[in-house]
């Protein structure tokens, strides 16, 4: 259920799609920042109006004596080293429950997608279900610095599962459309080497026999991934659009995908440390991913507080 605030006419149930985006009162007396839970108790409202801040401008949702954190408001613009700053931090500040997660999201699945590869691949799925509650919970931890689980809370559940979704499906046909053109590009030089092949080498599974024809398909394979990282930021705000309340179905898509555009160089960079951090963290036994992985979500989450105009959390 959403929680409601002293909001203008125009949104007379936090939706954005009752009113008029941008229209509704933002004023700071429609958030009463010294009532109980501070701004925790905004979670599931709308908090942003489609405009942004000059980097010092507070929000009004800013009581740092209750939550921890100074809000200014998000210049619309997002700064991919500050965002992972602001991941690392904040999965320390609530330990609790963001390592727990990395835990459930590293160990757990990862360890049973080796030891029982099909309950593996099962709960990799059951996560899909899973997100729209941690993104929630991301956006929370960007509201208040320390907060307590009391139990599974995404008001915008079903709007988020639904973006999430479609996101999903037109990223996974894209990536489709790119394979079968990395194939028409280097199908014919696979088929080829192929060829070439000793058929009892390629019975044998002799890696050195085989070297040619693997090299051949890694072409493939990373012509894929390549362009498929340079379209990924167009897929990472929806999502965080949907699960604040800050827009309806086809709002989160459009001001989602242009969030992305309009911060693409910075999302890119988002990503290289993004893979930095992973291979570091993969290197310490994998370990280390237990503190990446819900990073990496707090990161977006902040990301998200930038690019929207939203609460962009400071230490107080």
């Amino acid at each position: 259920m959403t929680t409601s605030y002293n909001g203008g006419a125009n949104y007379p149930n936090d939706d954005y799609g009752t009113g008029d985006y941008g229209t509704g009162d933002y004023s700071a007396d429609a958030f009463d920042v010294n009532a109980s839970h501070g701004a925790l108790r905004h979670h599931g409202t709308t908090l942003v109006d489609g405009t942004y801040g000059d980097g010092q401008q507070l929000h009004p949702i800013n009581d740092p004596a209750t939550n921890g954190w100074v809000h200014r408001r998000g210049t619309g613009k997002m700064n991919a080293v500050e965002a992972w700053g602001f991941g690392f931090k904040a999965t320390f500040a609530n330990w609790q429950v963001w390592i727990t997660y990395g835990l459930l999201a590293t160990v757990g699945i990862f360890a049973l997608s080796y030891v029982v590869p099909v309950v593996g691949n099962l709960l990799s799925f059951a996560m899909l279900f899973v997100y729209p509650v941690i993104y929630s919970f991301a956006l929370m931890s960007t509201l208040a610095k320390h907060w307590k689980f009391n139990g599974l809370n995404a008001p915008r559940y079903g709007l988020s599962l639904g973006v999430l979704v479609v996101i999903s499906l037109i990223a996974m046909l894209i990536g489709v459309i790119v394979l079968l053109i990395a194939l028409a590009v280097f199908g014919q030089p696979i088929m080829d080497t192929a060829g070439t092949l000793d058929q009892a080498a390629l019975e044998s599974g002799d890696i050195e026999e085989m070297m040619p024809l693997i090299l051949s398909m890694m072409k493939v394979i990373g012509l894929t991934g390549l362009i498929m990282f340079f379209l990924a930021p167009f897929f990472v705000f929806p999502v965080w659009y949907a699960a604040d309340n800050a827009a309806d179905f086809g709002g989160s898509l459009k001001e989602g995908i242009s969030a992305g555009a309009r911060n693409y160089g910075q999302l890119l960079l988002f990503s290289l440390i993004g893979v930095v951090v992973t291979v570091v963290g993969a290197l310490l036994f994998g370990l280390g991913l237990v503190v990446v992985v819900p990073a990496s979500t707090l990161a977006q989450a902040y990301a998200y507080r930038q690019v929207s105009g939203g609460p962009v959390p400071a230490e107080a």
